[in-house]
């Protein structure tokens, strides 16, 4: 039964993506069965955190919605954000990260993650040159796949991702650090070995080079970038290991984003006042092409489970959980949800925007509350402007071989490996 529900998140890799458990995953439908082995389990045991036994370990899953909102509101105090999986895997590359910080040092973390990233803000201080950045990388994108030998070149999650992580090197340190990519290749070494947690021992010298790489490239970022925010002289300790962070994140926004043109591809309502947005407006609020990303990530989640240890017994309706028990979130499974959603297997971006999303305590893309992601207004924003310099390039066509997404039934699994699309001039 919990290996049905986590299965999903074992086969994909949780911290980097495995192309074939991706694969495997779409294939089985796995995705969708875990979600119904959930329901199943709330129409036999109620709504409280069902307690199981794991390889030695304590687990509870979370089946209510309404206790999705008090583990995530009741955090740190109540419900650790780093437990023990999460510090395993996180260590591998951000040993002094906000995230799997101790009480002492969490506050001044997270206060400076949330100033650098403009958390609450819709515009970030620095959107202009976020907009730039963007725009280079679209426009760069698009002469790479226009050179490629026919009319317009295939876009594929290859291509796509490299894109994607220059502009994330960019937001994160200046256009100086655009064709850095051994940073980002010893990151995602790092993240392969994290999958597996505290099952395997850190990589310290790759570790080490990794960071001191982050260090340089700190040390000489560019004046609007993310890291000459964070790392101003005496702003806080270990910026890199803060930085390491968020270069992680950027790679879940890379796959939100494809699959977000995937969606775009389709046809409907929602879908024509995307491109409308796109092709018409020239400012810096993009709030339908914002509404996208997120709704790519409600759809297909990023962070597949969402993990929250007690550190004391906890009280629910009939029953007491012990301390150190770690209760799991599955995302698909709230987000998902048939019967308190109209809109649960569609592709909806008004819900961001006339506030049914805010008011549903089980949809929690870039969760929320106090340690919920301090990125959640810029990443979208971001992507905002990296979809609008592809966009206004053109038409868009899905060319794979998978069956067309129709934005009204969607598919509980999306396999980005696969996707392929071109982008074509207009006529």
């Amino acid at each position: 039964m919990l290996s049905t529900v986590l299965a999903p998140t074992v086969a994909r890799g949780a911290i980097v993506r495995r192309p074939s458990g991706e694969g495997l995953v779409a294939a089985l439908n796995a995705d969708q069965r875990s979600v119904e082995v959930l329901r199943e389990l709330r129409r036999r045991h109620g709504d409280d955190p069902l307690p199981l036994g794991y390889t030695g370990r304590r687990i509870a899953l979370v089946l209510s919605p309404e206790d999705v909102r008090r583990l995530l509101l009741e955090t740190p105090e109540t419900f650790s954000p780093g437990g023990a999986e999460k510090r395993g895997a996180l260590t591998h590359f951000q040993p002094h990260g906000a995230l799997v910080s101790d009480h002492g040092n969490r506050p001044d973390r997270r206060r400076a993650n949330e100033e650098a990233l403009a958390l609450g803000e819709r515009l970030h201080p620095d959107a202009v040159t976020l907009a730039e950045h963007a725009d280079e990388e679209a426009r760069s994108l698009i002469r790479a796949l226009r050179d490629a030998g026919t009319l317009s070149g295939v876009l594929d999650w290859a291509r796509f991702s490299e894109t994607f992580d220059a502009l994330a090197r960019r937001v994160v340190f200046g256009s100086q650090a655009a064709r850095d990519r051994r940073t980002t290749e010893l990151l995602r070494a790092l993240r392969r070995r994290a999958n597996w947690s505290y099952a395997l021992p850190p990589a310290h010298a790759r570790r080490g080079e990794f960071l001191d790489r982050v260090r340089a490239n700190i040390d000489r970022a560019a004046p609007g970038s993310l890291a000459a925010r964070l790392g101003r002289p005496g702003s806080i300790e270990r910026p890199e290991d803060q930085i390491a962070h968020w270069l992680f994140a950027f790679d879940a926004a890379a796959v939100a984003t494809f699959r977000s043109l995937a969606v775009l591809t389709s046809t409907g309502p929602d879908v024509e006042a995307v491109w409308a947005e796109a092709l018409a407006e020239d400012g810096p609020d993009l709030p339908m092409l914002r509404a996208t990303l997120r709704e790519s990530v409600r759809l297909w989640p990023t962070t597949l489970v969402v993990i929250r240890e007690s550190t004391r017994e906890t009280s629910w309706r009939e029953r007491s959980i012990p301390p150190g028990t770690a209760f799991l979130v599955l995302s698909s499974y709230f987000h998902r949800d048939p019967t308190r959603l109209s809109y649960a297997d569609a592709f909806a971006p008004s819900i961001w925007s006339d506030g049914r999303a805010e008011k549903e305590p089980g949809i929690l893309p870039f969760s929320y509350g106090p340690a919920g992601c301090p990125g959640r207004d810029l990443v979208p924003l971001t992507v905002s402007y990296l979809l609008r310099g592809l966009l206004r390039d053109g038409h868009l066509r899905r060319v794979d071989r998978s069956p067309a997404l129709r934005t009204e039934a969607l598919p509980a699994s999306l396999n980005h490996f696969n996707l392929q699309l071109t982008l074509t001039a207009s006529q």
